[in-house]
């Protein structure tokens, strides 16, 4: 049963923009021959690493949504980590968003006959 995933990973930051692109769509295309289907792609540029990974403070962030077996997700991952563009990428199952419940809305307080004051 296909379930909803996503993806981030961390691609090298001495990549140019073209090899940006033929990276994210190495990492798409092992998906879809894992019968999965890709449902966004989202790059977020390069960003600074909160710490060094092989060597690089920086890295091109990109966050993927599919739909995948879950039986073939350990397959993915196998795959991706054998890309050498990749220093870096976590995927985990996407949890649906629901809409916020709209607040009660709040009953005014009566205010007895007199004002309201006390002592007055």
């Amino acid at each position: 049963m296909r379930k909803p995933y996503e993806m981030v990973f961390i691609l090298r930051p001495d990549l140019d923009e073209a090899q940006v692109r033929a990276a994210v769509e190495r990492v798409t295309a092992r998906i879809v021959e894992r019968g999965g289907e890709v449902r966004s792609t989202e790059p977020w540029g390069k960003r600074r690493l909160a710490y060094p990974i092989r060597k690089h403070r920086e890295g091109y962030y990109v966050l993927v949504r599919f739909d995948l077996d879950g039986q073939r997700v350990q397959d993915l991952k196998s795959a991706v980590a054998l890309h050498e563009e990749v220093i870096r990428f976590l995927v985990c199952e996407a949890v649906p968003v629901q809409a916020p419940e709209a607040p009660a809305p709040v009953a005014a307080e009566a205010v007895p006959a007199g004002g309201g004051e006390a002592g007055c």
